[in-house]
């Protein structure tokens, strides 16, 4: 039974004619080439300028991070501020990132924005600002 039914069906699709009356206004709508090479060049194109930029976005982030390192090592708090600011601008993030942007606002005093930068450090998984974030709780509970 299910067979015969199934046949019937395909055979109803097979068949099925579009009526077309006089003076009627129907047109066949266009169609567009699903393979057409324009438009897959231009899409190819924006997934490669999409990827190069990301590759760019990316090598900056490394650029800043690095600095801010170097920065870090040489105790200039104000420069890992800035550098740690200019790599979280790229729009990558990194736990050690924050914590040492958190670090060097502890060292110039502003407790506030450091707490905040180790919170987010501890978020994306650096174990060195949940400690410091812990050492900076007891400090201030300390007082």
């Amino acid at each position: 039974m299910k067979k015969m039914v199934l046949t019937m069906l395909c055979m109803m699709a097979l068949n099925a004619n579009a009526q077309v009356y006089a003076y009627d206004t129907w047109t066949q709508l266009p169609t567009t080439d699903l393979y057409d090479t324009q438009t897959m060049n231009m899409a190819l194109a924006h997934a490669g300028m999409r990827a190069r930029v990301e590759a760019r976005k990316q090598a900056l982030f490394e650029h800043y991070t690095s600095q801010a390192i170097d920065a870090f090592r040489n105790s200039q708090w104000s420069s890992v501020i800035y550098f740690a600011n200019q790599a979280l601008d790229t729009s990558y993030y990194n736990g050690d990132i924050y914590y040492l942007r958190g670090y060097a606002n502890e060292q110039l005093g502003d407790l506030r924005q450091a707490k905040k930068d180790y919170r987010k450090g501890k978020k994306y998984g650096c174990y060195q600002a949940t400690a410091a974030l812990q050492s900076l709780k007891a400090r201030k509970k300390r007082r």
